[in-house]
């Protein structure tokens, strides 16, 4: 697969690179991924999925054909070629949106905000972000994927929130494709800047309407500012064969508050990756999520909270419920820093298996160079409650109508940590729907 995509990359970097820069940057990039490949489980950051594995079964090969949708001319995509009818997927709650169409920008509409822009970083941005190695570098030039990211992302989204302006409804990012067997590899970038006293609830919201399996492979830069805040939130709509991979990188300044949430329950393949900067004092970090996988499906949480200076928080809660000869992964570090005394960090994973089949792998780290902290983490695993499933059918319930029950109730724990009210209840009709399928 590696020697096929040396030639797809070949010539995307003759059509999309606009300056020589570009040009450069991309192939250094591809370069460095192709030295080290797609990863497997000799990385310690891989270790309980063979990433390469499952990308070589379900896809077999990354192909990105731009000829359908791009203008030589101006080097811009001409998402007419290929028009895709877009609906308003979440209806449960009013929002502003963005929206993405296989891979591009394709328009936003923002009908609760004056103050506000969406920039594609194609049209506006793309020269910055190639200059500044904070938003185009993986994290230390360690991760295949991110590295990988760098030299084949199309666009993106850069968007400013301005000092003390705060949205008053959510902004949701829609990811539609309407893949061919062609095209099957997508790339994108989200760089998100959050000025001092500025707030914003992001929804991110990826969905296939086509049959074709696609590889969705994300890369993104959050920055909170001086009592900013940002809740991000993360729900897939896939197929069965699709993969999805996100990186995201944040930084907090003081008294800065990231609230992350995962709800993951589609796609053959899904990881989700956090690493937090809690970059000064009485900054915070809560991550949490739901893992709910069935039918063979692979899905991870992985986060790495890096307590950098002192009277910083950070709070992580993961659930999974796992069945069907399914994988669900969670793997968390508290990172403590000498100057970071007075540090909270707590962490907790819990999952229930429904067969024997069914796995579930968790690796919670403690590194902490400070003596005044408070630190601890957790992570238990077994199968349903047969008590509990006893004493529920005495009540009148049928053993499955006892089982799903009890799964909602372990998963509710989790949603609950949501504090945007309207998101919350739709996750928590979402869990009810997936709950009343299985």
């Amino acid at each position: 697969m590696i020697e096929e995509l040396k030639k797809t990359f070949d010539k995307f970097n003759k059509k999309m690179s606009v300056w020589e820069i570009q040009h450069n940057k991309r192939e250094e990039n591809f370069k460095k991924f192709a030295e080290r490949g797609l990863p497997t489980k000799k990385l310690e950051d891989w270790k309980f999925s063979n990433f390469n594995q499952i990308i070589s079964s379900n896809l077999k090969n990354l192909n990105i054909d731009l000829d359908e949708w791009w203008d030589m001319e101006t080097r811009l995509p001409e998402l007419n070629k290929k028009k895709i009818e877009f609906n308003d997927y979440l209806k449960e709650f009013e929002h502003n949106k963005v929206i993405f169409t296989n891979g591009f920008f394709n328009h936003s509409s923002f009908e609760y905000e004056k103050n506000i822009n969406a920039r594609s970083l194609w049209e506006e941005d793309l020269q910055s972000a190639f200059n500044d190695r904070k938003t185009i570098l993986a994290d230390k030039e360690k991760n295949p994927l991110s590295l990988l990211n760098n030299a084949f992302f199309t666009d993106g989204l850069y968007l400013n929130i301005k000092k003390d302006f705060q949205l008053n409804k959510p902004l949701v990012i829609y990811n539609v494709f309407d893949s061919t067997k062609v095209t099957n590899f997508f790339n994108q970038k989200l760089i998100i800047d959050i000025e001092e006293n500025a707030k914003i609830d992001v929804f991110i919201y990826t969905i296939n309407i086509s049959k074709s399996p696609i590889f969705f492979n994300t890369y993104n830069n959050f920055f909170i500012g001086r009592n900013g805040s940002l809740k991000l939130y993360y729900f897939n709509n896939l197929e069965k064969k699709d993969l999805n991979y996100n990186c995201n990188d944040v930084k907090i300044n003081n008294n800065g508050i990231l609230e992350n949430f995962t709800f993951s329950n589609s796609a053959d393949y899904f990881k989700n990756e956090i690493n937090c900067s809690l970059k000064e004092r009485y900054s915070s970090a809560f991550v949490n999520g739901v893992l709910l996988n069935t039918d063979s499906q692979n899905h991870e949480i992985k986060t790495k909270i890096k307590h950098l200076s002192e009277n910083t928080k950070s709070y992580q809660k993961i659930k999974a419920v796992v069945d069907k000869n399914s994988k669900a992964i969670f793997q968390g570090k508290i990172f403590v820093d000498s100057k970071a005394q007075k540090t909270n960090g707590y962490q907790l994973s819990k999952a229930i298996l429904l067969n024997e089949e069914s796995e579930f792998n968790s690796k919670p780290e403690l590194e902490i160079y400070a003596d005044d902290v408070k630190c601890s983490h957790g992570s238990t695993s077994g199968s349903l409650d047969e008590d509990a499933i006893f004493y529920l059918m005495s009540r009148g319930l049928n053993k499955n109508e006892a089982k799903k029950l009890l799964i909602k109730g372990f998963l509710i724990d989790a949603i609950e940590t949501i504090t945007n009210n309207e998101i919350k209840k739709y996750f928590l009709n979402k869990l009810e729907n997936k709950i009343h399928e299985h």
